[in-house]
């Protein structure tokens, strides 16, 4: 028996080897579309042309759906940033100046409640003597770089030497 077949199957019109690689290049789009990168330059270009926009409303929906992800995405990372910079100003900064403050107060207090230094008798009486003229002619005599006048040795032993030269 034979099936009986109203209409023959339509064939399908040869694309050429330019249409073949258009389609190629517009399903890479399709699954490269999770990049929002790529995926704004693709709405761009689907902006620019109804057509193609027409054509491929899905590709254009998904690049916006896209690029919301990905402005969504940025949104929350601002967000979290935020909160560990304010975390870690509570936790670690605030406390730190809190106790950097208590310290210098502590240290303040402590200074307070030492006894009070004696003053040492002989250190003001080494200071009166200080402002003496008999005991600082004395303290100079001591001084090894002070010139000193010669002695009656030192000029019985340089008279003879300057004899000679003369």
């Amino acid at each position: 028996m034979l099936i009986d077949r109203p209409h023959p199957a339509p064939r399908k019109a040869k694309r050429s080897a330019v249409e073949i690689e258009e389609e190629r290049a517009w399903v890479r789009f399709y699954r490269q579309v999770g990049d929002a990168g790529i995926a704004a330059e693709v709405l761009t270009q689907l902006d620019a042309d109804a057509q193609a926009r027409h054509d491929h409303l899905a590709l254009y929906l998904s690049c916006r759906e896209s690029i919301r992800a990905q402005k969504a995405r940025t949104q929350r990372n601002k967000r979290i940033g935020q909160f560990v910079r304010q975390a870690c100003r509570v936790l670690v900064a605030e406390p730190l100046r809190a106790l950097r403050l208590k310290t210098s107060r502590t240290i303040e207090l402590l200074v307070e409640c030492l006894p009070e230094t004696r003053r040492e008798p002989a250190a003001a009486k080494v200071r009166q003597l200080r402002r003496d003229a008999d005991v600082a002619q004395a303290h100079a005599s001591f001084d090894p770089k002070a010139p000193r006048p010669p002695s009656a040795d030192t000029a019985a032993a340089l008279a003879p030497a300057a004899a000679r030269t003369a």
